[in-house]
Order: structure tokens, then sequence, then C-alpha cells
């Protein structure tokens, strides 16, 4: 869905894809390139800007967004909302109880040894640099970090790969995906090489899943994003070159 959005140092034109809404929440399919919520002193769009335009757009009245969770500006897909502070400490507190499944499709580089597994390690903050650090084991400072994954589809040099958090740390997946020598292709900070791939120009990892209870019903449901162009291009000419180099 397309509209403008007036507001000073931001493009005129912005995107955003609203899958569900009622009372209670709003699941958005985030772009890549915007930010999840407003950032202090930052003119970039976020996507909580963007739906209060989408509900101005549709003279719809403007009410309460909850933040439950935040996607890195680069990565695309799924992102919930709560309408109202019950909603948003109910499904706060799914997060927290790890009672959401989560699941993200990621390019890397290279192929990981084993075709699926479960990555565990310590998140921490290093004091030093300020960074955002992985250790293999416990560290009293830092926090159980777990991931699963499992390959999808494999080429020469790169993967599709698909994960699934069971804790929610910051940069999780990115991190623990570097540590076992296959980083997000286009990661942006936690490798020396940050060369892009043309026709990417991002980090290469998308939200695809998300599956909560509804604040209001107590119902399960489940929202499916797909695979978005940029990155299914990537697979697309992955695919066209290894059955070249087959022939």
């Amino acid at each position: 869905m397309n509209f403008k959005y007036n507001k000073k140092n931001i493009p005129l034109k912005e995107k955003i894809n609203v899958i569900f809404e009622d009372n209670s929440i709003i699941v958005i399919d985030k772009m890549s390139g915007l930010l999840s919520q407003p950032v202090k002193d930052s003119q970039e769009p976020s996507v909580v800007e963007l739906i209060r335009y989408f509900w101005k757009s549709k003279n719809k009245r403007q009410g309460y967004i909850g933040v439950v969770q935040r996607l890195d500006k680069e990565t695309s897909g799924l992102l919930v909302f709560a309408k109202s502070k019950e909603a948003q400490r109910i499904l706060q507190k799914q997060f927290e109880h790890h009672k959401i499944k989560k699941r993200y499709l990621a390019i890397v580089k290279n192929v990981p040894r084993e075709k699926k597994g479960r990555l565990i390690g310590t998140i921490t903050r290093d004091q030093k640099s300020k960074r955002t650090v992985l250790y293999g084991q416990e560290t009293k400072e830092g926090k159980e970090a777990v991931t699963r994954y499992k390959v999808i589809e494999s080429f020469k040099d790169k993967a599709l790969l698909e994960l699934a958090p069971e804790t929610g740390r910051t940069h999780q997946i990115r991190l623990q995906l570097v540590k076992i020598g296959c980083p997000i292709l286009g990661e942006p900070f936690y490798v020396r090489d940050k060369k892009r791939i043309p026709g990417c120009d991002r980090c290469a990892l998308h939200s695809a899943e998300l599956e909560f209870i509804h604040p209001e019903t107590t119902k399960r449901i489940n929202f499916i994003s797909p695979l978005p162009a940029d990155m299914a291009t990537i697979i697309k000419n992955s695919q066209e070159v290894e059955e070249e180099l087959n022939e």
C-alpha cells in the first residue's frame, strides 16, 4: 500500500503493509530500511509513525501503539503492535516467557557443517567497546541465547537458513551465525568484510513467521510473510549458477 508521508527530511513516499488489524493488535510486514519505532533525535521514518499515517489516510481514530518487539532497521518481515496497554502487557508477557513462535529466514555466507542444529551461547555487552558480544560459555554478566536452525537450501558459497530463536537477545541470530563462520550476507557490524551483494543492499534477514495467543480472544493466530524480492533474487541467481555448473 503506497501513500504520501509528509514530514521534514523523510521521503514523500513510503510503503506499509498492514496484514491484520482488529481492536487489540495490528500486524505489519515491515520493509527493510524502516526503523521499528522512533529514535530520539532521528528524522528517519519508523513503522510506528507510518501506522499513524495509515490510520489518518483511512480516517481512523488515532489510538495507542504499544511496542512489544523490534526488528533491526535492515531486517524485513513481521511485527506485531498492541493497540491497548492491556494487550501490550499480555503480548510482552508471552515474549518474556517464550510463548511466541518466531521463524526467520536468512541467507548466509558459507554453509553450516550440520544441516540442522541448536546454537547456544551467552550474549553480553563489552564494557570497553560497548558492543554486544557472544561467548560460547556462560558468563556472570551475560544472558543465554539459544537458536535452532535448519538449512533449507545450500550452494557453493552460501545457504538459505530457517532460524527459530528460543530466546530474544539483541542481535542474537546475527552474532550466533558469525560465531559458526556463516555470517548473514550484508552483515553491517560484526564482520570485517562488509561488502554488499548487488540487488540486496542490506542484511539478508527476514522475519517470516509469527505465531502467538491473541490478547483478547485467547486463540492462537499465525502469520506468514514470504521471502522478499531482494532475497528471493539472490536465491534464484544462485540456483541458476549451480545449474550451469552441473551441466
